[in-house]
């Protein structure tokens, strides 16, 4: 698990945007972003090798001529590589639009944002996990890991909708401006965020008032999480964004996606902090019920 945790997930991530980098390289084209930016095939071949050189920063630490170099320089090649991954793809989310693609044709604005969004996910896990100690017991340590996953992934949906921010009319069920949708992404994102540092705090030598905070405000943020999650999965319908008509599935997909992300989180925090008596059975207890609400919301 130590090597799992310490090293596996940032060289992964390296090798997937490496990978990214050479797709668009090699099928480099004209990419428009309507009213926004337009991209040349040269402006996209060299947004590939960028991608490339990125991946490669993350993932070369894995050969054994380069561990004679300095571990703090790797470390940071590392990080600035992860972290350089996220701003490309956040300068892409500010920018999404509309894209017309030479020779592949037109693709709106939620394609765009999503692209961006898994890079956006992708630096998110490298740059998280190059920080992450594994606890010693390996199966908390497994815990800890697919919660921290998942928090990451709770970042990355307050990330689209951040990037979908637009005219919303949720055909039937209610209407609002971007600032709404602006709103409920950064809630998303902090929230995220916020239960990677219960995660990443929780370690020995912590007051026992400490833990007791811990166990409460993780429990809070989870129930918020899935709060949202249950909320959405109520108004499930057909939507217009931006003049645009979306289908029902993609409300469902982000409400089930936080509504199931929601008690994972509450127990695999629970279970971690390995904390007996009611601090255990109320985390059990809002992880059922937080399960059992999914399938009352999704047939409200």
């Amino acid at each position: 698990m130590k090597k799992l945790g310490s090293w596996f997930v940032p060289y992964l991530m390296g090798l997937l945007i490496m990978f990214e980098g050479v797709a668009l390289a090699v099928l480099a084209r004209e990419i428009e972003l309507l009213d926004v930016l337009v991209m040349d095939q040269m402006m996209t071949l060299v947004l590939g090798v960028v991608l490339i050189v990125l991946g490669l920063m993350l993932f070369v630490p894995l050969f054994p001529q380069l561990q004679r170099l300095s571990e703090e320089l790797m470390k940071r090649m590392q990080v600035g590589a992860a972290v350089a991954v996220l701003v490309i793809s956040l300068i892409f989310l500010l920018m999404a639009a509309p894209a017309e693609i030479e020779g592949f044709g037109s693709y709106g604005k939620n394609w765009v944002v999503l692209a961006a969004a898994q890079l956006f996910l992708l630096g998110t896990l490298a740059f998280v996990f190059l920080y992450y100690e594994p606890l010693t017991n390996r199966r908390m340590a497994w815990l800890e890991w697919l919660g921290m996953f998942a928090a990451c992934l709770v970042i990355t949906e307050g990330i689209i909708i951040f990037g979908l921010r637009g005219e919303l009319n949720v055909h039937g069920e209610m209407e609002a401006g971007p600032i709404f949708m602006i709103v409920i992404g950064v809630v998303l994102v902090a929230l995220g965020i916020f239960e990677m540092v219960i995660f990443n705090r929780r370690r020995e030598g912590e007051s026992e008032k400490a833990l007791e905070m811990m166990d409460w405000a993780g429990l809070v943020a989870s129930i918020a999480i899935g709060a949202v999650g249950l909320f959405v999965l109520t108004i499930t319908t057909s939507m217009t964004l931006d003049g645009r008509i979306y289908r029902y599935y993609w409300l469902l997909i982000a409400g089930m996606v936080l509504a199931v992300l929601a008690p994972l989180l509450n127990y695999t925090q629970t279970v971690v902090a390995g904390r007996e008596g009611w601090h255990m059975d109320i985390g059990l207890i809002a992880t059922i019920v937080l399960l059992m609400a999914i399938p009352f919301a999704a047939a409200f």
